[in-house]
């Protein structure tokens, strides 16, 4: 059984990375911005916006850019994990790292044992998502 999925969504939705890959570039609260470093993805023609979710060891992880999920495999895929601290530091220096994505990450996924499940699961739902954009 694959344990991950592309979904087709009628609406771009951020998940809890979007803020921390997409910077935004206009206006002072990101979910009323429009333009994003990198940018937002594009809706795919009559399907809609294009979502990755994973299962990963029983929980379900969404990922709504291709950067994103390139984001979540460079992190996890360390060793040793970064702090959440360090993390957002490299975004904003108003945020705290309680509010980081790696903070909300279930405690089960985080030991090195559990991530190296969840990485191949990860790298190929990553080459599905960008086989979808070409």
């Amino acid at each position: 059984m694959r344990k991950w999925r592309i979904e087709y969504r009628p609406k771009y939705q951020r998940t809890p990375i979007s803020f921390w890959v997409h910077r935004h570039l206009d206006g002072d609260v990101w979910s009323r911005c429009e333009k994003f470093d990198p940018p937002l993805p594009e809706a795919i023609p009559c399907k809609g916006y294009p979502c990755l979710v994973v299962n990963a060891l029983g929980t379900e992880l969404e990922f709504a850019s291709i950067q994103e999920a390139e984001h979540f495999l460079e992190v996890i895929s360390r060793k040793n994990l970064p702090t959440t601290l360090q993390l957002s530091r490299q975004r904003t220096e108003t945020l705290g790292p309680n509010r980081h994505w790696l903070s909300r990450l279930p405690a089960g996924l985080k030991p090195w044992s559990k991530r190296q499940k969840i990485i191949p699961i990860m790298e190929a739902g990553l080459r599905a998502l960008k086989d979808v954009y070409r």
